[in-house]
């Protein structure tokens, strides 16, 4: 099979599963973002731009996989706002030119890695069938539209197609400087954090879980479906540091930095994971008490 950002956060963790069970894995990334360390032994890893027809059809042709799973993207927000011309290039465009590739090919299962931001804001958990789409930045718009395009996908060709929209991944080789990463790099150095707001709450997910949804979802392909990956819990980024000044028992500090608050926020977003739970019999193992542990180990805190 063919994984796209593979060497990317939740990309590597995918790869590391996907050998559990045997697969040959072959990985597609630009490495913009991604890590050629994070992947493990046993994926082959194509350097390469999903935007560049030529080098991603020559992957394809040679490696004939039967299912893709298209994880590419850019994803940090500010990186996002800043450039949203890049962010419709790599998001919309090449997710158009990897599903134009895998027409007409030996692929026969297609996954999308989509996300929670495609929801518009709401007081409650988000339903894939109910919740409206109504995005509040750039980077939600762009998964809204390849969205489109692989609905479209599918009802061209019949492929057994999936769309999964991934809440907030946490786990070890992020490759962006989301809040934990940041977190945890300050108190590297010190126990005071500057941070934006921290009421919001957010559905954190494990890295781990994340790539055991896709598998199951792998697993079972059939049809079109669209799927929240999610926990079903919410906590705030002070809820975070208040589990960190328990395990580490450090008189841990928050200043506001005012760069760092959002100018608009959504203050809730969660998982309804009842439909992947009915569909594949997948839940969560990991609480976010124990992802936490885990990146106390990997940073050596």
């Amino acid at each position: 099979m063919l994984v796209t950002g593979a060497a990317g956060f939740i990309g590597s963790a995918l790869c590391h599963r996907l050998l559990s069970p045997g697969h040959r894995v072959v990985g597609y990334d630009d490495l913009s973002r991604g890590r050629r360390e994070c992947l493990p032994q046993g994926v082959t890893l194509v350097e390469g731009d999903i935007r560049d027809r030529a080098r991603f059809d020559e992957t394809l042709s040679a490696i004939r996989p039967d299912c893709v799973i298209h994880l590419a993207a850019m994803h940090f927000i500010p990186d996002c706002i800043a450039r949203p011309h890049d962010t419709l290039d790599v998001n919309v465009e090449g997710t158009r030119r990897v599903l134009e590739r895998c027409r007409g090919s030996a692929v026969r299962s297609f996954i999308f890695a989509s996300s929670a931001a495609v929801y518009a804001p709401t007081e409650g958990a988000c339903v894939e069938d109910t919740t409206p789409l109504r995005p509040m930045e750039i980077y939600g718009e762009s998964k809204v539209a390849a969205e489109q395009l692989v609905r479209a996908f599918h009802e061209d060709t019949g492929i057994a197609t999936s769309i999964v929209r991934v809440f907030n991944a946490v786990g070890r080789h992020e490759t962006n400087p989301h809040v934990i990463p940041h977190i945890f790099e300050s108190l590297r150095t010190s126990d005071v954090i500057a941070l934006g707001n921290i009421a919001p709450r957010r559905d954190y997910i494990d890295t781990r879980d994340v790539a055991e949804a896709l598998l199951s979802v792998l697993d079972r392909s059939n049809g079109l479906r669209v799927l929240n990956v999610g926990t079903g819990r919410a906590c705030s980024v002070g809820d975070i540091v208040e589990s960190l000044r328990r395990i580490l028992a450090r008189p841990i500090v928050v200043v506001q930095e005012p760069s760092r608050v959002r100018e608009t926020e959504r203050m809730l977003l969660v998982a309804d994971i009842k439909k992947i739970r009915r569909a594949t019999r997948w839940s969560p193992r990991f609480h976010l008490e124990e992802s936490l542990k885990d990146l106390v180990s990997a940073y050596g805190l």
